[in-house]
């Protein structure tokens, strides 16, 4: 009955390969969520009220990029004013890539450079098929909603991402984030900081922040006019140049600055500011309509309502104390803001009004005339070491930010697997692979798959550089591969683990019983099936483009997934059992990665040591658990170091206790009865 089993399911996995591209499941939307992905990028209308609700008409796509202009209509007028746009992520190249390619998203952007919504409409990861619509997340896709687009979007800090999918959640982030940018710069006007902007704003901050109040006052850097009015009291307008964020964050604080400026440029569309702090006892009879503008004898001319935007309480910055609340006057191009302006203000009660001649002075006057306040020198040397590729990484790793605790919890059981390996311990190995299924199987789904290494043919090293702990088990495996072997097959492999679990969980008399169920001649042939299969998920991948091949080989995520179709458990249900009757029977026959990672050892230098009693001892070759020992030849690319033989060698059992030359004698009496 088991040599039918094993039989059966050999061939059954070897055949299964003809019928795979065809076999895989539809991806279908799911029913009821309404965030479910359409795998279409044919744009629906309502999709583009989803995105943008605020919006209730669309304009056809055009522009450069092609973008869908949303239009908010006033139920009194029916006036239409534009909201935002809504784009496809496609028609802003380049695209960031997902684990198996680009992911297709429709988002909108509104005049505040906030996103109003993402949709996703396409992607072919790798886990599609045994997952399913698994981005299709309401409250994963929900987190971007009214994000700014200046914001990091970076996984596990201020993203939220999809567990067991944090190359697509990095790469959804990503992808949004730049899209948008690129859209928000082309009709928006965003310019995101660079370096030479954050030195500029540091050197500027520097120099202000050595002025006093007084100082400011005496320099002539911050001026006011004190008018009475009725009633005993008096108005106090101070006034100051605050066309840079940087002054703007100097003078009433950085929130406050990017409020003023962003109402600024949404109404007016000027970058020229004037910070109006009023104060005294009668502040509160201050009127904007009273205040008029003159320059070089032109008229007067009043400042309205739109021209004065609020630029907070006066509670933050260097204007604290000294204003009761703080505007920000937006100069437009009529007038030369390094030219002297003539300011008025007529008190209620008065009958002139009181004029104050303002002009930049300092810093303000630098700025106003367009002083790139750093030299030459300077700002050649901030671009060279910005663009250096040290600084590069250090500033914007692939990962995006580091999960210290995912690698703490990678290092420490790496840890676990070297102490058992250099130990040669049972038990330290059986405490490193009780880690490995805990956390790499079944908390993180973390595992290697053979898709790492077709994601690499295909995309290149990022497949796994945007994941830390990824990439960390990527270079573990890869090193200790190179100088001992398949140390990952062992100890690291969480699917290992499952298969050793169940060797030790099945009765001693049956797995002796049941390993005379592989005759030799069927093992040795039938170890390289594996290698057929990684030949032909590669080329399924290179050729085919079919990425999703590999889950009829690998039972990984079905198993810590639960999930995947009736075909797929069933695979994982005969692999299970045949494990029952042939230790490893997966790593032996099935397991692709385990096929690469032996072609890797084939250039490992510090292999298992053998002793002259290995001749004619065989308690090592009953023992190993894939069947790579003959007596004194270990089948190198098929050992999986599990230190059983070197245990047993340096416990010195079975004959390698006595002495050779005893053993041979004794060899040769056996031979003559």
């Amino acid at each position: 009955m088991f040599k039918r089993i094993i039989k059966l399911s050999l061939l059954a996995i070897s055949l299964m390969a003809s019928s795979l591209v065809t076999a895989q499941p539809p991806r279908q939307p799911v029913e009821g969520n309404p965030v479910r992905t359409p795998f279409s990028t044919e744009v629906q209308p309502e999709w583009l009220t989803q995105v943008m609700p605020e919006a209730d008409s669309f304009s056809e796509k055009s522009g450069e990029p092609p973008v869908y202009r949303g239009y908010q209509t006033d139920p009194d007028s029916g006036a239409q004013t534009l909201a935002g746009y809504v784009f496809l992520t496609a028609d802003v190249p380049p695209e960031e890539r997902g684990f198996s390619a680009p992911i297709d998203m429709l988002a909108g952007v509104n005049l505040d450079n906030e996103l109003t919504g993402i949709k996703i409409l396409n992607y072919v990861e790798s886990y599609v098929n045994t997952v399913g619509d698994f981005a299709a997340d309401p409250v994963f896709q929900a987190q971007y909603q009214g994000k700014h687009i200046a914001d990091d979007f970076q996984v596990r800090r201020d993203i939220d991402g999809i567990a067991g999918a944090t190359v697509t959640s990095f790469a959804i982030s990503r992808g949004v984030r730049e899209a948008a940018r690129r859209v928000a710069a082309a009709y928006n006007g965003f310019t995101p900081d660079n370096a030479v902007d954050v030195a500029r704003s540091q050197r500027i901050l520097e120099h202000m922040q050595q002025f006093t109040w007084e100082q400011l006052l005496e320099e002539g850097i911050v001026q006011q006019l004190t008018m009475p009015i009725p009633g005993g009291q008096e108005l106090q307008l101070t006034l100051t140049y605050m066309g840079h964020p940087a002054l703007g964050e100097f003078f009433i604080g950085r929130q406050a600055y990017a409020r003023a400026e962003r109402d600024a440029a949404a109404q007016l569309g000027g970058n020229q500011l004037i910070l109006l702090g009023v104060g005294g006892s009668g502040f509160g009879q201050f009127r904007q309509d009273r205040m008029q503008l003159q320059q070089d004898g032109s008229p007067r001319r009043r400042v309205m309502a739109n021209r004065l935007v609020t630029a907070g309480n006066a509670d933050v910055g260097m204007i604290a104390g000294h204003a009761e609340f703080a505007g920000a006057l937006v100069i437009d191009d009529n007038y030369d803001i390094t030219q002297p302006l003539n300011i008025f203000y007529q008190p209620l009660g008065s009958l002139e009004p009181y004029e104050l001649t303002f002009q930049p002075v300092g810093m303000g006057a630098r700025i106003a005339s367009g002083d790139p306040i750093l030299s030459e020198q300077e700002i050649e040397r901030i671009i060279r070491a910005e663009n250096s590729a040290i600084r590069q990484f250090i500033n914007n790793p692939p990962w995006g930010v580091t999960p210290w605790g995912s690698v703490l919890m990678s290092l420490l059981i790496f840890t676990l697997v070297m102490v058992a390996f250099i130990r040669k311990s049972s038990r330290w190995r059986w405490v490193a692979l009780t880690a490995t299924l805990v956390y790499l199987g079944i908390m993180e789904a973390g595992f290697l798959s053979v898709a790492h290494i077709t994601g690499v043919l295909l995309q290149g090293p990022d497949v796994f550089l945007n994941n830390l702990p990824l990439t960390m088990l990527v270079v573990f495996t890869v090193v200790t591969t190179l100088i001992w072997g398949r140390v990952f097959c062992s100890s690291l492999c969480p699917f290992g683990a499952v298969q050793d679990i169940i060797t030790r969980l099945t009765p001693k008399r049956l797995r002796h019983k049941f390993s005379r169920l592989m005759p030799q001649k069927v093992h040795d042939k039938a170890i390289y099936l594996k290698y057929g299969f990684l030949a032909f998920i590669i080329g399924a991948a290179l050729i085919a483009n079919n990425v999703a091949v590999f889950q009829y080989f690998e039972p990984f995520g079905t198993l810590f997934f639960l999930s995947g179709s009736a075909v797929l458990f069933a695979i994982l249900a005969a692999i299970l059992l045949a494990c029952v009757v042939v230790p490893r029977f997966y790593c032996r026959y099935v397991c692709p990665l385990g096929a690469a990672l032996g072609v890797v050892s084939f250039v490992s230098p510090l292999r298992i040591k053998r002793v002259p009693q290995c001749t004619v001892c065989t308690v090592c070759e009953h023992a190993c658990p894939t069947g790579a020992i003959r007596r004194e030849k270990i089948d190198f690319k098929e050992c999986v170091r599990c230190d059983i033989c070197e245990d047993k060698l340096i416990k010195k059992a079975g004959s390698c206790r006595h002495d050779m030359s005893r053993i041979i004698v004794r060899h040769k009496e056996l031979r003559t009865e």
